[in-house]
């Protein structure tokens, strides 16, 4: 599968190349044949947890892997779609286009309006499309690098008369755009799913005690409550006391 991809990435246009990699995506998950793999549990429990009619936060879109489930199991709601690298803006605009229910943004969330460089790690020769992330203030990178534009979340959210869920995959910069998105979550406890590296573990999970967050986990297919430390690899979810028996039942 690997040399497949390499050929692939290899001989086809990038957009060509993207977007054969969402509907591949799609045609594994729509057959189910990606439920027993742990990076992909929480794609399938989504449908258990998304409610129609919520609004929900996708931050880090990437190829939409999430946006666009999000979008099909919520037809009354509304999916914020937030991603900053045009090529990845183009699939997401490419086939969520005629979703009356999506909104997507070509931004970065930060602490201040203005430009950021993104590094685009590769691997093989390849670029890992999952991977991309903000740079540090004066990191040098061997890696191909775009330039993005980046809001504050505020000022991009703050008009939302609710919400419900939010995503948010950003590899590494998640402890500063929560920073920022602390006044929203106070006011609207949404449910929480995140990546968290593991340098900002033990601040946004102090983080989200602060709030009023309990930390639950997925065990066969269904969800319990989590005890200590998430061990394995890959998002956490965490949602607001008050919802903790809700969604247990």
């Amino acid at each position: 599968m690997k040399l497949i991809k390499k050929l692939l990435f290899k001989v086809l246009p990038q957009s060509t190349y993207l977007k054969l990699l969402h509907r591949s995506f799609y045609l594994l998950y729509d057959l189910n044949l990606l439920k027993n793999k742990k990076s992909f549990k929480y794609h399938y429990m989504v449908k258990k947890i998304i409610q129609d009619g919520d609004i929900i936060i996708d931050i880090g879109a990437n190829l939409g892997y999430f946006s666009k489930t999000f979008a099909r199991i919520n037809p009354s709601g509304k999916v914020i779609c937030i991603e900053p690298l045009p090529q990845y803006y183009a699939v997401l605009t490419h086939f969520l286009r005629h979703r009356e229910n999506v909104e997507i943004h070509n931004v970065a969330l930060g602490r201040e309006e203005g430009k950021a460089t993104m590094i685009l790690p590769k691997s093989n020769g390849m670029i890992r499309t999952g991977l991309p992330y903000i740079s540090k203030k004066n990191e040098t990178s061997e890696h191909p690098t775009q330039e993005v534009n980046i809001v504050n979340p505020i000022s991009l959210l703050k008009s939302l008369s609710k919400i419900d869920y939010i995503k948010c995959d950003v590899e590494g910069f998640e402890w500063i755009i929560f920073q920022e998105l602390k006044q929203l979550i106070n006011t609207h406890k949404p449910i929480i799913q995140i990546e968290i590296s593991t340098e900002n573990r033990k601040d946004m999970l102090h983080l989200f005690t602060e709030l009023g967050y309990e930390q639950m986990g997925i065990a066969d297919f269904q969800l319990v409550k989590e005890t200590g430390e998430q061990k394995e690899e890959g998002d956490f979810l965490f949602v607001p006391k008050t919802k903790v028996q809700e969604l247990l039942k």
